[in-house]
């Protein structure tokens, strides 16, 4: 990647928009001094910057990497040789090349784990000595009301989060003890992630978001076309693979988001809320598909969820309350309407044993 061409490019672009160094710094939120050490090319905008630096240029991210306009006529050409050739040469190593561990029965251990926040006289207990297992292929679910501590929890098994106490496994390997870089690659290589906001970048097509997962990964040139085209079959967007995330439906945009993660192929599908900023027919359609994904593909998925509709498409729940697993339930061979009565329920019994108590 030739910084010094990147650099040269956006100081183009800028003075065609008639903006100074530090009038872009200040729409950036950042020093004139950063700007300017970009357009000598002596260093690169931080990843986080580069959405908005190319929405303020009128450019894309391609024609940023590249140092260059892209005629749109040469742009998926363009594509394939900058966002999968140079970002993986910016990484500089091929991960994919390494000897992989057997594969563990469960694709999730949780053993004993507690997250306390604050010290003192004060502090606040989050998460309550948890344990679980989630075995490979499945579709698990962790429901309970807000601030009952799912989402916590969910992030210390993401490893975004260190628990006080206690394990985390993931195919095996004990993800509390990895340092925050050993933790940050362990994400990129290893984990999936789906959010209730879809999080693709508005600069790249459904294709190039779908892309970056895997040149992020490092993964091998030629294999990175047939994957994107097969995971977007499955998840029924090969339509529309050539255009943004604004010009789709909400949709359309999570089976995206879905596809960037599983693209990668990761141990485990971690989706938080996937289904709040989708409507009713939307929020079906994707739960439809992780379902479809686990039982047809393999694919573990660990769903933390308030909403019973969407509790009831999977295997099994964990009901959290407190920052602790109070009860569990499996589907077995019971049907989604008879799995959905059940959940209210438990439900309805956890309510009933939380006003006892007090």
């Amino acid at each position: 990647m030739d910084q010094t061409k990147i650099g040269g490019f956006i100081s183009e672009r800028r003075r065609a928009n008639g903006w100074t160094q530090n009038q872009l710094a200040e729409m950036l939120g950042i020093t004139n001094k950063a700007v300017s050490k970009w357009e000598t090319g002596r260093s690169m905008p931080d990843l986080s910057l580069f959405p908005q630096l190319c929405n303020l240029l009128g450019i894309t991210l391609n024609e940023l990497f590249a140092g260059e306009c892209i005629p749109e006529g040469n742009l998926r050409e363009k594509t394939d040789e900058v966002l999968l050739e140079v970002i993986t040469n910016w990484l500089g190593h091929n991960q994919w090349d390494e000897d992989v561990p057997p594969a563990a029965e469960n694709a999730l251990e949780v053993c004993g784990v507690s997250k306390i926040y604050g010290s003192g006289d004060a502090p606040t207990q989050a998460v309550k000595n948890v344990s679980f297992q989630i075995p490979r292929g499945s579709f698990t679910g962790i429901m309970g009301a807000s601030g009952c501590g799912k989402t916590t929890l969910l992030h210390l098994i993401a490893t975004i989060d260190k628990p006080t106490g206690g394990t985390v496994r993931i195919s095996g390997r004990d993800v509390t003890a990895l340092s925050e870089s050993e933790a940050a690659r362990f994400r990129r290589e290893h984990l999936g992630f789906v959010f209730q906001e879809y999080n693709l970048l508005d600069t790249l097509t459904i294709y190039e978001n779908i892309a970056l997962a895997l040149t992020v990964k490092a993964a091998p040139k030629d294999t990175i076309r047939k994957t994107v085209l097969d995971v977007s079959e499955k998840l029924g967007i090969s339509s529309v693979l050539d255009q943004f995330p604004y010009e789709v439906s909400g949709g359309q945009r999570q089976r995206c988001a879905c596809a960037r993660a599983l693209a990668a192929d990761p141990d485990i599908l971690l989706a938080d809320e996937p289904t709040g900023a989708l409507d009713s027919q939307a929020a079906r359609q994707l739960l439809d598909t992780f379902s479809m994904l686990s039982r047809e593909y393999g694919v573990t998925i660990l769903m933390v969820t308030h909403d019973v509709l969407s509790a009831s498409c999977c295997d099994r729940i964990f009901f959290m309350q407190d920052g602790e697993i109070r009860t569990s339930m499996s589907r077995n061979q019971e049907n989604r309407q008879a799995f959905f009565a059940g959940i209210l329920e438990k439900m309805a019994w956890m309510e009933e044993e939380n006003r006892d108590v007090r």
